[in-house]
């Protein structure tokens, strides 16, 4: 059975790679003024301010113009390639929030995911300044300084790539085949969290998000986020990331083969995925974690090895384990095989009624009246 499981991944990992290479969805110029060509600087005035090692040096707070994008090379970063990468920067003096957002596109761990039929994105290019220069995901309405209710518009913003094919949970190097991958997520946050932490010191509240792998990656690293803003409120904002355990002993290989380190605290995580996210919301009980989920994503459950129902089933027994009658989670769910929601915030509602950009400022805010959608 595991076997049969395996074939089947491996055969349909193209639609992982096809749906997860952007995960934002294309904005229509006509209804977002936000939307824009990609390489075209936000709508938000500026133009990009540079590109470079932006900042005081490799350790230093980094230097940029407000309300510009400004690519910053990060000095023990990674890509998949081995090649340096970095993070953008466009911070603001309209507040002391930050906006964290984490990057997408796919996941490798053999020679099959990672070259045969590459299922990661960036991870043999890498991604420096010239790809964040032509980054669509710049234009979605969630960094859109100049819409009134996007819920992020006051805030600094950070744009995290995606280039280590390990849902930028990882550390550890591999050889699949005859070509190395450097599996550096986890390594690349720790390099470039200090040099935001000197940047950002009197930060105020930190939203922490991610799509896809994105959002794995958020609340993988969260932690790492909280220890480096001690002062500050974290919260977190998983789209399409519900932390079900995979197939077979797929979690193992991923883990294994990418060098994935949990808390010692969050007992029996590494085999069972779906422990983690009670174990977040229960050990830091005044931060917010919220989760945006289709429950028949046809991503994930390629990703994750399950049939369409099943994973169904498992995305519902994990709402209910791990976020069902805690004060400090919610989630979002719609039925459906579509994948991720921050790149068109706007455009969806629910059945029942509840738009999703409200319930993101109710989670902004920590408003009374942010609760649980589930569509029936």
């Amino acid at each position: 059975m595991r076997k049969l499981l395996q074939i089947l991944l491996l055969a349909s990992v193209p639609l992982w790679f096809t749906a997860c290479g952007d995960d934002t969805p294309p904005c229509d110029s006509a209804t977002d003024p936000g939307c824009a060509d990609a390489g075209v600087p936000p709508a938000d005035g500026g133009t990009d301010a540079g590109t470079g090692d932006a900042g005081t040096g490799d350790t230093g707070p980094i230097i940029a113009a407000p309300e510009v994008w400004t690519w910053v090379d990060i000095a023990g970063t990674a890509c998949g390639n081995g090649a340096r990468t970095g993070i953008g920067i466009n911070p603001t003096n309209a507040s002391q929030d930050l906006y964290l957002y984490m990057q997408g596109g796919g996941a490798c761990w053999n020679e099959q995911t990672c070259f045969i039929q590459p299922s990661a994105s960036n991870l043999s290019t890498g991604y420096q300044a010239a790809q964040f220069q032509a980054e669509s995901t710049r234009n979605a309405s969630m960094f859109n300084r100049g819409k009134a209710t996007n819920p992020f518009r006051s805030m600094s913003f950070v744009f995290v790539p995606y280039c280590t094919g390990d849902v930028h949970a990882g550390n550890a190097v591999q050889t699949y085949g005859s070509r190395q991958v450097h599996h550096k997520g986890a390594a690349n946050v720790e390099a470039w969290l200090p040099r935001l932490a000197a940047t950002f010191p009197n930060a105020r509240r930190v939203f922490l998000a991610g799509s896809s792998a994105g959002a794995f990656g958020a609340q993988l690293n969260y932690e790492r986020v909280v220890a480096s803003f001690p002062k500050a409120e974290v919260h977190v904002l998983a789209d399409s990331g519900q932390m079900v355990t995979p197939s077979g002993t797929l979690q193992s290989t991923w883990f294994t083969n990418w060098g994935v380190t949990v808390p010692a605290a969050c007992t029996n995580c590494t085999t069972d995925f779906a422990r983690f996210p009670a174990y977040l919301a229960d050990t830091h009980p005044a931060s917010r974690f919220g989760l945006l989920a289709w429950d028949r994503d046809a991503v994930l459950r390629t990703f994750f090895a399950y049939p369409a129902d099943n994973y169904s089933a498992l995305t519902l027994q994990l709402l209910s384990s791990s976020y069902d009658g805690r004060a400090n989670t919610r989630y979002f769910l719609k039925r459906g095989t579509q994948h991720t929601f921050l790149g068109g915030l706007e455009t969806f509602t629910s059945t029942t009624g509840v738009a999703l950009n409200d319930w993101v400022i109710q989670w902004v805010a920590g408003d009374a009246a942010w609760n649980n959608v589930l569509e029936p």
